[in-house]
């Protein structure tokens, strides 16, 4: 009898859990391909995945829960947090809020026509922010001085060497970014308002809003379940640079040992739905996926126009860096990828050289700054590391340890994370 009365205990416990979301419960509906399959390389293949199920771009079949319609009070009370709470979140880890970081930046933009490589130097440095200001309550007036400020030099190929981008991004969110694109060929500084949000980014498949531009009140945000997203690069930052050092950072080979480092993890899915007027009005619905545990994001997200089709899907996984105060802190990954539908074409971005731990001055982050000739791919301040510590990777690595982060294929699984975003 009592075996019976427990069985019904754990029987109605389940039920509850399934509802309440105290237990986990996938709202990814797996009969179509997913974005983060560790199975397609990032290329044709994948492209040609998708394509061969044209329900594969349908909005509700491969997110049952989308129409999901709760009160904040209701998301709460079902998953004890809400969408808004881990969009704020994600914001503060894309912008490593106290963080100055300086790196290179390689990409690889394939079309059918052929492909485009492109390679730039960018610095940036986040101010501490007090964390009401993530409030869309808290009066925007009321919010002073810089969130953040980037600085980008295209160095590569020749036609856009010295090209460059300059965004200085607002706590007052009411103000548009200061965005200025500079075209050496003119001579000229372009000013980019909201309504070029949707423009590309040095010729690739990113926009300048979801590159750069997107701010959490641009769309209106909401859980509507969880998944499992393979989010996490099961790579030290060493590892990363040995596997450079032994494949070039775009080949299959490269690709190959990237994808099987891959680490599931526990997210929640959130449902963006984009706000008239605002940097992100050029697509409608915006799903992506949030780490729990850690809260960082989006790890893989998923762009439809309004009449529910998928026409982009982007792969952020995040990685173990180390800045230059050898300090181990979450990060972006060196390796990330993106394909557009409607164009049939994709990239792969790597970032082969990129530091934490800096100190970038604000003059670095003016129009002036911006308009400096590159006659080459080196500029002097940028480097990641100073001039006298930038050591041959065999004086980084004893020859035995190097030998093995090359042998390295299957990683052991990432157990603690030092530098998640609390609040």
């Amino acid at each position: 009898m009592k075996g019976l009365v427990f069985s019904f205990f754990l029987f109605v416990s389940s039920l509850v859990f399934a509802t309440w979301s105290l237990g986990f419960e996938d709202c990814y509906n797996y009969k179509y391909l997913r974005n983060d399959t560790k199975k397609y390389s990032m290329g044709q293949d994948r492209l040609e995945a998708f394509e061969s199920n044209k329900d594969n771009f349908i909005l509700e079949k491969r997110w049952p829960t989308i129409n999901l319609k709760l009160t904040p009070q209701e998301e709460m009370s079902r998953f004890g947090t809400t969408g808004l709470e881990v969009a704020k979140k994600a914001y503060l880890a894309q912008h490593f809020d106290g963080t100055q970081i300086r790196g290179s930046v390689c990409l690889t933009i394939t079309r059918e026509k052929g492909v485009r490589r492109i390679k730039g130097w960018r610095v940036e440095k986040n101010p501490p922010m007090p964390r009401e200001y993530l409030d869309p309550a808290y009066p925007e007036e009321k919010k002073k001085g810089i969130d953040w400020s980037i600085l980008v030099h295209w160095t590569y190929p020749p036609d856009i060497r010295g090209a460059g981008l300059l965004i200085q991004s607002y706590n007052n969110k009411k103000k548009d970014h200061d965005t200025w694109v500079w075209f050496p060929s003119l001579r000229k500084v372009r000013r980019l308002t909201p309504s070029n949000g949707d423009d590309s980014v040095a010729g690739s498949y990113k926009t300048f809003s979801n590159g750069f531009l997107r701010r959490i009140g641009d769309e209106i945000h909401q859980i509507i379940g969880e998944t499992m997203a393979n989010g996490l690069y099961g790579l030290t930052y060493y590892d990363f640079v040995a596997l450079e050092h032994k494949h070039p950072p775009h080949s299959p080979e490269f690709d190959r040992v990237m994808r099987r480092s891959l680490r599931p993890r526990e997210c929640w899915v959130v449902r963006s739905v984009s706000v008239k007027g605002g940097y992100c009005d050029y697509y409608h619905t915006r799903v992506w996926v949030g780490d729990k545990e850690w809260g960082y994001g989006p790890l893989v997200e998923e762009y439809y126009n309004g009449s529910g089709k998928l026409f982009i899907t982007e792969n952020w996984p995040y990685m173990r860096q180390t800045g230059i105060n050898m300090e181990i802190a979450a990060h972006w990954a060196g390796y990330a990828n993106d394909i557009n539908f409607e164009e049939r074409g994709f990239n792969t971005w790597n970032a082969p050289e990129y530091g934490l731990g800096y100190k970038n001055p604000d003059e670095w982050f003016t129009l002036r700054e911006l308009m400096r000739s590159v006659p080459t791919d080196y500029i002097p301040y940028m480097p990641v590391t100073p001039p006298k510590k930038l050591l041959p990777i065999e004086n980084i690595f004893p020859s035995k340890e190097l030998q093995e982060a090359y042998r390295k294929q299957f990683p052991e699984p990432v157990r603690q994370f030092p530098g998640e975003v609390r609040f």
